[in-house]
């Protein structure tokens, strides 16, 4: 059969891609299979936070055994909004109303397994005011469907395929409206009068409404100047194509993935976008958005695999030590009586769990897709699970 073209592929993706009750109730006979403790049926559920111990609040951070790690990782944050010119101390005019911020602590796990922290302020989007703090807020990512789209198309025509990550994307993209801040707690700038002071923002801040589309309408107008061509179908998919090269971007917010004919196109195209924004340069495609890639370019194949956003999963839902099954459901799915099963009274919970699947039936699990939009509509009716 004929090898399609990367030309006639991106014509096939224009034309195919158009987050606690205490819970009473006894296991369920069709949980026989599997290895729970009968105590954990019975538990308060609190399983988000049995995975690590993350902050929720400043003095959280600054009181915990962690401390040194969370301290350096603001001191971090606070640096990158100043080199960015994010904002400017500022009094808050009179009938303004100030914008509320906080900070927000992550551990992120590398493919090496090192633990990186990170802190983040953001604004309390919620307190702003339409028309007023904001306007539109849409803002594009790129379509699972063209992710693997893209992967088949570079192993049939031998592209390259490497990722970038832009660092504090948000912060690069101008604000489109007048907006003040509160200054971000153990970094307060207090004034000789008794007046407070606050800041007011300069570029975009994550946690605003609006920034993930300001970003994004500020990269679209960069790749457009660099003869970029936006996909009609996916609005976060870009081709440059000409006589003796070839190039496709995908951007998910501030990740990219970039697949080229040849080495030094994709160098061109890397020091183009590192002169214009801060650039992490990640090599050859092996992880985003928690699926992990593996290139084997001598036997022309592309794996994708969640096993590790799986494993988290597991975690957070106390599922680790169950049995594997060699089918997603119960055979006799359709046969199963309510007495048979646990009426769910945390509904939170479990559409948190049909939520997580569902990341994983659309990415790289589509033998789930029956159990799961069962599921859903047990949820929907109120059903028993």
């Amino acid at each position: 059969a004929d090898v399609p073209t990367v030309t006639q592929g991106i014509s096939d993706l224009d034309s195919i891609v158009r987050r606690y009750p205490k819970r009473n109730a006894n296991k369920p006979k069709h949980l026989n299979d599997y290895a729970l403790d009968d105590d954990s049926i019975n538990a308060t559920v609190h399983y988000c936070y049995k995975m690590c111990d993350v902050p929720k609040t400043y003095n959280e951070a600054v009181t915990s055994s962690d401390s040194r790690y969370w301290k350096q990782a603001m001191s971090e944050e606070m640096n990158s909004l100043l080199d960015n010119d994010t904002f400017e101390l500022s009094q808050l005019p009179k009938g303004r109303k100030v914008v509320g911020g906080r900070w927000v602590y992550a551990v992120k796990l590398q493919p090496d397994g090192e633990e990186q922290y990170k802190a983040r302020y953001v604004a309390k989007g919620y307190s702003q005011v339409q028309n007023i703090d904001y306007n539109e807020t849409f803002s594009p990512t790129v379509r699972m469907t063209s992710i693997r789209m893209l992967m088949q198309l570079a192993v049939q025509n031998n592209m390259i395929i490497h990722q970038m990550d832009v660092k504090t994307a948000y912060l690069n993209a101008p604000i489109d409206c007048e907006l003040y801040i509160e200054q971000p707690e153990g970094f307060i700038v207090e004034n000789k009068t008794d007046d407070n002071l606050v800041l007011r923002l300069k570029k975009s801040l994550y946690g605003l409404k609006q920034s993930g589309r300001n970003w994004n309408n500020m990269l679209h107008d960069y790749l457009i100047s660099e003869s970029f061509k936006q996909s009609s179908t996916d609005h976060c998919v870009y081709t440059r194509f000409s006589a003796n090269s070839k190039i496709i971007l995908l951007i998910w917010v501030d990740d990219i993935i970039i697949a080229a004919s040849d080495e030094s196109i994709l160098k061109y195209v890397k020091q183009s976008m590192c002169s214009k924004f801060k650039m992490k340069d990640l090599g050859k495609l092996s992880w985003f958005l928690g699926m992990q890639f593996i290139h084997s370019p001598e036997n022309k194949t592309m794996e994708m695999n969640q096993s590790k956003y799986v494993e988290k999963m597991l975690s957070k839902f106390n599922m680790s030590n169950c049995k594997p099954r060699s089918t997603p459901c119960d055979m006799n799915l359709n046969k199963l009586k309510d007495n048979d099963s646990i009426e769910f009274t945390d509904e939170h919970l479990y559409r948190s769990i049909v939520g997580s699947l569902i990341y994983a039936m659309s990415a790289t699990r589509p033998d789930l897709c029956f159990v799961v939009s069962y599921q859903i509509g047990r949820a929907s009716c109120r059903e028993r699970v």
